[in-house]
């Protein structure tokens, strides 16, 4: 079984309090945001078949995640202070400086096309009155196509109440966007949490109409 993860209380500035015990990697780094507030942007794929050793008691949260992904292969970049996404930490040591860069340069304009893209879309949810996020918790995998536009959503769970999951996905699907880089993997999972003191709600301020 899961363990589940611990509440959310810091014990001091930027510290908090996991009880996170070993399962399955997807388990552990969504308890991990849970927990902190912040954002999971990750292709789904990298995490099949791995196993999170858990960490338990209190850490930072980038020490707490890098205990997560301890022996996985796998190691966090950070999108923003609020969102993070995960790669494989293998390289063979035989690629020339120049590939190197040039998967830096694809990781990074990843990175903050997923930030992106998550804010976009929590801005287009803060227009449903009954699906505003911040009021549910609910992980979600969407397609983009070549021109930016949401192609396909698939939620990878329920936010508890079948008509507002319907909802959400009605509004997602056809929203435009910008264009994704090439070469991204697809699809993109997304990962809404409830707003609390580690995670505030995006819909505070009026929703800005977009072209």
């Amino acid at each position: 079984m899961q363990s589940s993860a611990g509440t959310a209380a810091s014990t001091a500035a930027g510290i908090y309090q996991f009880d996170i015990g070993p399962q399955p990697l997807s388990a552990a780094v969504k308890a991990f945001s849970d927990i902190t507030g912040q954002s999971l942007l990750v292709d789904e794929r990298l995490l099949l078949g791995k196993v999170s050793p858990g960490v338990r008691g209190e850490f930072a949260a980038e020490d707490a995640l890098r205990r997560l992904l301890a022996g996985t292969g796998l190691h966090e970049r950070y999108a923003s202070d609020k969102a993070f996404t995960l790669e494989s930490s293998g390289g063979n040591g035989t690629q020339s400086m120049g590939e190197n860069g040039s998967q830096a340069a694809n990781d990074d304009a990843w990175e903050g096309y997923g930030a992106a893209v998550q804010a976009s879309l929590e801005r287009e949810l803060c227009q449903l009155p009954n699906a505003k996020p911040g009021t549910y918790r609910l992980a979600l995998q969407v397609w983009i196509d070549d021109e930016g536009r949401v192609d396909r959503v698939r939620l990878l769970g329920s936010t508890g109440i079948q008509a507002r999951d319907a909802a959400i996905s009605s509004a997602l699907e056809g929203v435009r966007l910008e264009p994704p880089p090439a070469g991204l993997d697809q699809p993109m999972t997304l990962l809404l949490l409830p707003a609390g003191k580690p995670h505030a709600s995006t819909c505070g301020a009026p929703v800005a109409s977009r072209a």
